[in-house]
């Protein structure tokens, strides 16, 4: 089963193709940054801004990312910088690309909306 790991773009080139890069500028990576200046708070955290990120791909536009990242990240490990003991956006990523694996789009998109 896939896996997250921590490290670098040319960190993930070199372990094989079958490693992703999902991390800062990647065209995976969290648009929400930690540390970032909310517009209703503090700055977010890891946790927050990785909560952002999963509601984004509920929303209209971004189910249809959610649906292109599944088929492209399917059966990858990912990596991004974030450290493996604090909340990533990678792992909202391995849950999609392994729910796409297992069963159809709608169950999917189940995933990522809850249940009808």
């Amino acid at each position: 089963m896939p896996v997250r790991l921590r490290g670098t773009p040319r960190d993930a080139a070199t372990l094989s193709t079958a490693c992703a890069y999902v991390g800062p500028r990647s065209r995976y990576a969290n648009p929400f940054t930690v540390g970032a200046r909310s517009p209703l708070g503090p700055p977010l955290d890891a946790a927050e801004s990785v909560d952002l990120f999963a509601a984004t791909l509920r929303g209209p536009v971004g189910r249809f990312y959610s649906a292109r990242f599944a088929r492209a990240l399917h059966d990858l490990d990912l990596m991004c910088t974030c450290p493996l003991d604090v909340p990533c956006h990678a792992d909202v990523l391995l849950r999609i690309a392994n729910e796409s694996r297992d069963c159809n789009a709608t169950r999917t998109s189940q995933f990522l909306e809850g249940p009808r």
